[in-house]
């Protein structure tokens, strides 16, 4: 019972990847934009900025006293914010479609949104992602909507910067 077994090291051979959910990978980018979406919301409610259209109707009003601002933390917020803005017509598109695993002819995988219009208008296209691209969107969305309400939280902390935040811009 007290013998020791042979070491081997193992072959280092290449994982491949896991093979992506669709609809956990559709939640999940989802949950991180709200997140941030939310902390957003909740400074422009302690900054007394309006959101009677919702959380995000004064994100340039937001954005603008971010950029006034000389703090570094405001600065690095914004930046912040500006990149999780580029891809709100994703999350316009992820909102609103309904999400499926397609493959091509060689067997490689795909996962396509397809795009449940909102009126007789709306022509937003369905997409194909690869396996990359979602990985690539679920990580950025994720750091973006930690760090969004990392800083925010930590903003909020800080009653000086909040004192000069609250004050109106020139304008």
């Amino acid at each position: 019972m007290s013998e020791l077994l042979p070491v081997t090291e193992a072959a280092a051979e290449p994982v491949a990847p896991v093979p992506i959910e669709p609809f956990n990978w559709l939640g999940c980018v989802l949950t991180h934009f709200a997140t941030a979406e939310r902390a957003i919301g909740q400074l422009c409610l302690t900054l007394d900025l309006p959101v009677e259209k919702g959380p995000l109707s004064s994100l340039q009003q937001l954005c603008a006293r971010l950029s006034q601002s000389g703090d570094k933390r405001c600065q690095t917020l914004l930046k912040r914010i500006e990149r999780w803005r580029s891809f709100r017509p994703l999350r316009h598109l992820l909102a609103h479609a309904s999400v499926m695993v397609v493959h091509d002819s060689t067997g490689k995988r795909f996962v396509l949104t397809r795009h449940l219009p909102l009126d007789r208008y709306d022509v937003t296209p369905d997409r194909l992602w690869t396996e990359d691209e979602c990985r690539e969107l679920l990580r950025v969305a994720t750091n973006d909507g930690r760090s969004i309400a990392d800083q925010i939280r930590n903003l909020t902390h800080n009653a000086t910067l909040l004192a000069e935040l609250k004050k109106p811009g020139p304008g």
